[in-house]
């Protein structure tokens, strides 16, 4: 059974049809990569299977149940995580703050600032990157250390399916 699984997926802006009966489907454990020409709309799609995007026709199914997204939050809990092109990271908080960053764990309205850091420095190991400054501001840090932030962050959903959209031409 694919992971996910998407069917006669369409999308249209105003009068422009940029998807017309896609379907994609991938396994579970595999690595897959979308190729084709600029514009030919890849994002678009996986906007659509991470939940920022709705199609106008067509469904989704993760593990074989009926997917529905209505935004990135309910993609993410449901366990489908996406690393835009562009960095979405917060500069004025330390990067252990945007790795946890939505995900926070709290009690009685305070952020426990030691299960933050067990959570960011358990990611980076898993990155090979536990060395990264987790207390200063991302803006201080450099292009690539941001990179790995960001991956970071999606990887602390402990996701099932990873998106990566074009994540070299930031750097």
């Amino acid at each position: 059974m694919p992971a996910f699984e998407l069917t006669n997926i369409s999308k249209r802006f105003g009068p422009a049809a940029v998807l017309d009966g896609v379907g994609l489907s991938a396994e579970s454990g595999v690595v897959h990569a979308l190729i084709g020409e600029n514009r030919a709309s890849k994002s678009t799609l996986m906007r659509i299977l991470s939940g920022v995007l709705r199609p106008d026709r067509g469904w989704m199914e993760l593990d074989g149940k009926l997917y529905s997204p209505v935004n990135p939050d309910s993609g993410r809990r449901a366990g489908v995580s996406m690393i835009y092109q562009e960095l979405t990271l917060a500069p004025h908080l330390t990067a252990a703050e945007n790795i946890v960053l939505g995900r926070e764990t709290s009690r009685l309205g305070w952020v426990s600032s030691s299960i933050r850091q067990r959570i960011a420095e358990r990611v980076l190991a898993q990155l090979g990157h536990e060395t990264l400054p987790l207390d200063k501001p991302v803006a201080s840090l450099t292009t690539a250390e941001q990179q790995i932030v960001e991956i970071a962050r999606a990887l602390a959903g402990d996701p099932r399916i990873l998106i990566l959209d074009e994540p070299t031409p930031a750097a």
